[in-house]
């Protein structure tokens, strides 16, 4: 699904309406983004701008202002808003209610101990009010998600002295 979020934006344009509802899942699982009736929105800023649609609790801050600041990390916002809504069962607060009072319960306290503490902390990282803030865009938010779900690799002593220290550490029958 990122992989289409990251080609959309390639093309100077962001879908603009990302939530649960437009994530389409396939017979075998993979999903697929759908729904780009609000991604007109072009990256280009000799374009005009264009009657905003967005859905509260999955449109970013930018969705509600002046729009001037809207980029992928708009998407990416949604991204986290809909993470989120999978893990709450419900939207988020909106955006705009949160810059007013922000009573949104991180994922890191929320489902501290449930998932993963690294899944959680990107969540928060994609739902950050400041747009400056957020991963800034599909790429680098795809690059932390990896490195969320991939193990670290084992380290390993190459040389011969590494290898007596790594023989002496083994426990004796």
């Amino acid at each position: 699904m990122l992989n289409g979020l990251r080609e959309v934006h390639s093309h100077k344009l962001l879908h603009l309406d990302m939530k649960p509802s437009n994530i389409y899942l396939r017979a075998d699982n993979t999903p697929v983004l759908i729904d780009f009736g609000a991604a007109r929105q072009t990256l280009a800023s000799d374009q005009p701008m264009l009657k905003p649609m967005y859905t509260p609790g999955f449109a970013s801050p930018e969705h509600y202002n002046t729009r001037k600041d809207l980029g992928p990390w708009s998407d990416i916002y949604s991204v986290g808003a809909s993470m989120y809504a999978c893990l709450a069962g419900c939207a988020p607060q909106a955006a705009d209610a949160r810059l007013n009072k922000d009573i949104l319960v991180p994922a890191m306290m929320r489902w501290d101990g449930q998932f993963s503490d690294r899944m959680l902390e990107i969540i928060d990282w994609c739902l950050n009010l400041n747009h400056l803030y957020r991963p800034q865009s599909v790429f680098a938010l795809q690059k932390a998600l990896v490195e969320a779900v991939t193990p670290p690799a084992p380290k390993v002593n190459p040389n011969w002295l590494g290898r007596f220290v790594e023989t002496l550490r083994k426990p004796t029958k």
